[in-house]
């Protein structure tokens, strides 16, 4: 089957009538557009959508980059818009890409997967002798202090790593229980001082994410 006739229908960069649907996080599901006023899935037919054109949706979503596409047949006979895919990879808008044609009836879809999938993570002095002062906090000198790494509840599971920019750096991971951990760092000295920053870690739909850094976190000895 040829490729659509193009036909401009938004000049607009709102993505909301792009999206993705089905999982827990919008960075991730099966590919909808919204046109003549319905949201219907993209249809695959001839197999064209790859991670480029998918990190051209993922992009338009304030997602990052496509990290996994793949079709998907589903066992219902439905309604699906044309896209052209040559259009999605050139084009900063798919729904610029929906072709003139009526909507197509196929079994097909496209499941699209984008690197920014996590949150932010938080950081926090969760224990520990300290007090707060205008560019961070200072802690007492000889003193046990615990930093706290969480995210928002999404996902079971991961790890987080403890970064720190200080004399003697810190490189330390521990798995996310209840959605966080909490590292204990004993006899907090000079070196201790600089900036600590949290990453999160988790391993779903079959690839491996990263967040990006927390805020930074700054100690001072006290």
């Amino acid at each position: 089957t040829a490729e659509p006739v193009l036909l401009s229908l938004c000049l607009c960069s709102d993505p909301a009538g792009v999206r993705l649907v089905g999982q827990q996080n919008r960075c991730a599901g099966t590919l909808e557009i919204q046109h003549q006023g319905q949201w219907r899935p993209v249809g695959d037919r001839n197999k064209l959508w790859n991670l480029k054109s998918g990190s051209a949706v993922c992009q338009y979503l304030d997602c990052g980059s496509a990290v996994s596409v793949k079709r998907t047949d589903d066992s219902t006979f439905r309604p699906v818009w044309s896209v052209s895919v040559p259009c999605v990879k050139l084009t900063s808008g798919p729904r610029d890409c929906v072709g003139l044609d009526e909507p197509n009836y196929h079994f097909s879809g496209v499941d699209v997967v984008c690197s920014d999938l996590l949150p932010q993570p938080n950081i926090s002095l969760s224990d520990g002798v300290f007090g707060v002062y205008q560019q961070g906090f200072w802690v007492l000198v000889d003193s046990d202090f615990t930093i706290t790494c969480s995210v928002q509840p999404q996902y079971p599971g991961g790890s987080f790593q403890l970064i720190s920019d200080t004399k003697k750096p810190l490189n330390l991971t521990l798995p996310a229980v209840n959605h966080s951990a909490h590292f204990l760092l004993s006899a907090m000295g000079y070196a201790h001082r600089g900036n600590y920053t949290c990453v999160y870690h988790v391993d779903v739909y079959n690839h491996s994410f990263l967040s990006s850094q927390s805020p930074a976190l700054y100690l001072t000895v006290g």
